[in-house]
């Protein structure tokens, strides 16, 4: 990939799009913000967010877990004289003093990351500046949080509702629904949902707001991510005589047989690893997924073998342009398999997850 550099004010690009820029990009190297005293560092790697030794004060961390009591004054005490005496690192000394476990050591992690760096999306006004020339070295990587997620946590904690409206689109534009191709799960909330689900077919964005009964608010500050995250999008005008081609049947079931014959594959690994309770695994991957797939979904199920009964998607793809069935169908097959995948992940680690992508490669693309 291209190294990127980029430097800039957030009154010109709010935080939300420089992250998603850095996301899409797959950007690696060192963000630095600045506001009149203030400044925040944070690194990416491969487009993911990143906590890095270097750029963790850990005794404000420590600080931190004292202030919000997850250390009492003792424990801190003693870790710090603990860590002073042995020359070495607090992280490591709250471990090895079996203060904290190393699942909770890395949860306080990751929310003080996020504590730290929130308030950024409230900012009017900074100057940001993202350097790719310093190299971020894997080993020195502590915890991956996943960038795409934080923005939606970001958007869902503004509280500059100034900044809100001036990020919303315009009332009288229409929206629709789209399907975002991402290559990891965004969990969206019971209120996101139910928005999304107000969008069945293209409506102005007055309507929505007259219609929700999260109020005006809320329901703009949903819109804004949901708009960020590519769950909604504005129609696009087809040009005058402009008739999109169907996508030839054939190509479809095609389609559907190699989506199936890597379900199939991922039925058999997992059962191979945990037996006949992998069947019940994966067919809630499927119901967890449809929320955010398109309605021709709605009707799939999973079959003994582990693949898709894949009817109604036929029959809704059928009619559809190539364009249309990228959005509508191919994304979603796509969404399915990255969800059993992360169950995989899941239930039998990291290294599980490698061998199966590989396998999965070797059966081929449908793109």
């Amino acid at each position: 990939m291209e190294q990127i550099w980029m430097h800039g004010k957030l009154g010109e690009n709010h935080f939300s799009q420089l992250l998603l820029r850095i996301w899409k990009t797959e950007g690696s190297g060192r963000l630095e913000i600045t506001k009149k005293s203030i400044d925040k560092r944070t690194a990416f790697h491969k487009g993911q967010l990143v906590i890095i030794k270097d750029f963790l004060d850990e005794e404000a961390f420590c600080d931190s877990l004292h202030k919000t009591k997850v250390l009492d004054s003792p424990s801190l005490k003693r870790c710090t004289k603990h860590a002073k005496d042995h020359k070495t690192s607090p992280l490591k000394t709250l471990i090895e003093l079996a203060i904290l476990t190393p699942v909770q050591l890395w949860d306080a992690l990751e929310e003080y990351q996020r504590e730290d760096l929130l308030p950024v999306f409230d900012w009017e006004q900074g100057e940001y500046f993202f350097d790719t020339e310093k190299p971020i070295h894997e080993h020195k990587i502590l915890l991956r949080i996943h960038t795409p997620g934080f923005i939606l946590d970001g958007i869902r904690h503004m509280k500059n509702e100034a900044l809100l409206k001036s990020l919303a689109p315009e009332e009288s534009k229409p929206v629709e629904r789209l399907f975002p191709d991402s290559p990891e799960s965004i969990t969206l909330s019971a209120p996101e949902m139910y928005v999304i689900s107000l969008i069945d077919t293209p409506k102005s964005l007055k309507h929505i707001y007259t219609t929700s009964e999260l109020g005006y608010g809320e329901t703009q500050k949903i819109i804004c991510s949901l708009i960020s995250l590519g769950f909604i999008g504005f129609p696009q005008k087809k040009k005058a005589g402009q008739v999109s081609p169907e996508i030839p049947k054939s190509e479809i079931y095609r389609i559907l047989e190699l989506f199936n014959e890597k379900c199939s594959f991922i039925f058999k690994y997992i059962s191979k690893e945990i037996g006949p309770v992998a069947l019940n695994i994966l067919e809630k991957c499927l119901e967890d997924a449809k929320p955010s797939l398109s309605p021709i979904f709605e009707k799939a199920r999973l079959g003994p073998a582990g693949k898709v009964e894949t009817n109604s998607i036929l029959k809704g793809g059928i009619s559809l342009s190539r364009e249309e069935f990228k959005v509508q169908v191919l994304n979603g097959l796509n969404d399915i398999l990255v969800t059993e995948v992360l169950a995989v992940k899941r239930t039998l680690g990291n290294e599980h997850e490698s061998t199966l992508v590989n396998h999965l490669k070797k059966i081929g693309e449908w793109n």
